[in-house]
């Protein structure tokens, strides 16, 4: 290998050349004052100035693709970029695939074999730009590669959907479509291991062995030319057989099933790569340009980047907490109450490599929780009394929702820990001042409201007014060590997501009252994306739960709460939901679909006092419903109980499932219209007068003004 002539680059440039070994050109990606590589117009056009000159060269025997990120290799493409471009026609739109994948080919035309050698984040744009590489060397720590496009409401558009299997045929996958099929409809993420058994990777190293791993992968292919062969094959339509009826029909199933990702993307995207898969390169590249115009500024793609941003803005603001504080170490902690809801905390702790003390005033139920969750971990063991929380950090009491034993329980904790442990109530709803003033030490209290451990990523962290920034920041902390969602809310009753379900809750009651059945009601919002209608969330809640809540909230003067007696008559049956097997539903263990339970029904039709409007739409029942959580959330953030709008949206997908493809109750509403909003609250104040819109809706209204400004 010779060299005839230097390299040189722009030391303020993103993209690096320089000569690894002689023959060897090292280009190392590192946008300055980044934090990650990114794919925005300016990388390209620096890519594009880099590798053009070096297609022509005759001195060079390969090509590394670096990155000096220390965790990330590229994270794809500019998603800020692209949400200010939604709205662009799809001629646009195809020529902004067409264009970045004309770039990302000449590393396969150059007449030397190029590698990526990737360490850190791999995904989107970033994976199609190494796959563009003719091989591809991964670090065996913090690798991660995909296609999350589908999660964004998107498809893959710059190759992704075409040479993940074409690759994966070479490297001979017997089933190579199928792989990227499901690489691509799923949004999955895998580590370096699992994309070497599926083909498109070449090896797995340590970090410290990449370039030198990748070094001897080009020595080899400059000397036997396998990489012209590769490219020439990868060009082709794909070789291997394949039913496209049969993976029509199996895939399309499995992406109606996903309710993770809203299905639209990856059905284009299915159909797309089923029809490409048959067409020489540039007919197939062709076809994904214009599947990703399909779906590129579609309803989904816009409320689903929305809840991209939304985790992106949580990552550095979680609400009211001081972010230059450093959070206490919590490595042991306590929970009290063996129940449903603290064994599915204890088991969140454990899965997260914490040590768990658990207490309840049923030994025989902690015992058998111990065994249970000890099965996995051993790090779980049961205390016979709050003495033995003297070596936790935090201890989170988890008893039943009444204010007198929750103080009691307080107390003794208090009396039994060290003086930097935390005390933390998992309380729905009862506001978390009503026990800090019967304790010594207020300052080191607060709220952890697990919405549903096992299910939902929000954790609320109640800040009372007693409670001190380091309590909170170490709870922040601690929330994200298990790898929870935090978001830090002031003390009111129902904190943000239960006074949110409530007015959901309320507007579905309405309706049932006025004649509406259960399963069209329950029908409409899981039409418009709910996982579950409003009275199977309850089912699942558990009528008793949903009550008391409610009580605590309506006692404490919100108008939230239905005062409908539904809930109360379940109460009183003993019709729960799924916990007692019946309820609006009767639930089967052995069956995902439950059936109404038309004993409930017929129990609950004295509260039944109208008759269905025959015109009301699916669309009127859901914005009937939607317009009062709206409302809801209108009144927190009048009230500062969260610390920005998007904390609001944050709290209603990861708290209650809200679809995520509507991007948060604030951004649907901005999309719809708040006059729209205003317009249907008048309506439904007239037969309640609490539904009347407040004066931020109304001034929103009356200036045009949206939740989300830009």
């Amino acid at each position: 290998m010779t060299t005839n002539s230097t390299i040189s680059s722009d030391s303020a440039s993103a993209v690096q050349l320089s000569e690894y070994e002689p023959g060897i050109v090292l280009m190392t990606l590192d946008m300055p004052n980044k934090g990650a590589n990114i794919l925005n117009a300016s990388m390209f056009a620096q890519l594009d100035e880099a590798i053009t000159p070096l297609l022509t060269r005759d001195d060079i025997s390969g090509l590394i693709l670096f990155s000096a990120k220390p965790k990330i290799f590229v994270a794809g493409a500019d998603l800020v970029a692209i949400a200010a471009t939604l709205d662009r026609a799809d001629e646009e739109i195809i020529k902004f695939c067409d264009d970045g994948r004309a770039i990302m080919s000449k590393f396969s035309q150059t007449p030397f074999p190029t590698i990526a050698a990737i360490h850190g984040a791999c995904v989107g744009g970033g994976l199609e730009l190494a796959l563009f590489c003719d091989r591809r060397v991964v670090s065996d720590q913090r690798t991660i590669l995909g296609l999350p496009e589908a999660k964004l409401g998107l498809v893959p558009g710059w190759g992704g959907t075409i040479r993940v299997a074409r690759i994966c045929a070479v490297s001979g996958n017997e089933n190579p479509l199928e792989h990227q099929i499901d690489l691509v409809t799923s949004g999955r993420l895998m580590n370096g291991a699992k994309a070497l058994a599926m083909g498109f990777v070449d090896r797995v190293v340590p970090q410290d062995q990449l370039l030198q791993s990748s070094r001897e992968l080009l020595e080899l292919d400059f000397e036997s030319g396998q990489y012209l062969t590769n490219r020439e094959l990868i060009a082709s339509p794909l070789r291997q057989a394949f039913d496209t009826e049969s993976l029509a029909a199996e895939y399309g199933q499995r992406i109606a099933e996903n309710k993770g990702i809203y299905p639209f993307a990856p059905a284009v995207g299915l159909e797309h790569m089923l029809r490409a898969a048959k067409l020489p390169m540039k007919q197939a590249c062709d076809s994904e340009s214009i599947a990703m115009a399909q779906v590129y500024g579609s309803p989904a793609s816009f409320g689903l980047i929305n809840n991209f941003f939304l985790g992106e803005h949580n990552k550095k603001n979680p609400g009211f907490v001081d972010r230059d504080l450093t959070p206490q170490a919590i490595s042991e902690v306590g929970i009290i109450g063996a129940g449903v809801m603290g064994r599915a905390i204890a088991s969140n702790n454990l899965n997260q490599g914490k040590t768990v003390r658990l207490l309840d005033s049923d030994p025989k139920v902690v015992a058998e929780t111990v065994v249970e969750l000890g099965k996995s971990s051993d790090a779980i063991s049961a205390a016979e009394d709050y003495e033995d929380f003297k070596t936790c950090q935090l201890v989170i009491e988890s008893a039943v929702e009444n204010v007198e034993i929750k103080k009691s329980v307080f107390e003794q904790i208090e009396a039994a820990v060290s003086s930097e442990t935390i005390i933390a109530t998992n309380t729905s709803a009862i506001p978390i001042s009503a026990f800090a003033d019967s304790l010594n030490h207020p300052e080191r209290f607060c709220g952890i409201h697990f919405c549903h451990p096992q299910v939902m990523a929000l954790v609320e962290i109640v800040k009372g007014s007693r409670t001190s920034e380091p309590t909170i920041s170490t709870a922040v902390g601690y929330v994200r060590s298990i790898g929870k969602m935090p978001i830090v809310v002031h003390d009111r009753a129902g904190f943000v997501v239960n006074r949110l379900l409530s007015a959901l809750l309320k507007q579905a009651f309405r309706l049932f009252t006025e004649g509406h059945s259960i399963e069209s009601i329950d029908g409409a919002m899981r039409e418009f994306g709910f996982r579950a209608g409003p009275f199977e969330m309850v089912d699942i809640i558990g009528a008793d739960t949903c009550f008391y809540a409610g009580r605590t909230m309506w006692d404490a003067g919100l108008t939230c709460v239905s005062n409908s007696l539904i809930l109360p008559r379940l109460v009183k049956l003993g019709r729960l939901g799924r916990k007692t097997n019946s309820g609006f539903y009767l639930h089967d263990r052995e069956s995902n679909s439950p059936e109404i339970d038309y004993e409930t029904h017929e129990q609950l039709m004295p509260y039944v006092t109208g008759k269905p409007n025959p015109d009301i739409t699916v669309e009127n029942i859901v914005d009937q419903i939607l317009s009062g959580v709206v409302l809801e959330a209108s009144n927190i953030l009048e009230e500062n109980i969260v610390a920005d709008h998007r904390d609001i949206d944050l709290c209603a997908i990861h708290g209650f499932s809200f679809p995520p493809e509507h991007g948060g109750i604030l951004f649907w509403a901005d999309r719809i219209g708040i006059a729209g909003v205003v317009e249907q609250l008048n309506r439904l104040s007239n037969s309640d007068e609490h539904m009347k819109p407040n004066r931020r809706l109304l001034e929103m209204a009356k200036l045009g003004k949206k939740f989300y400004p830009t």
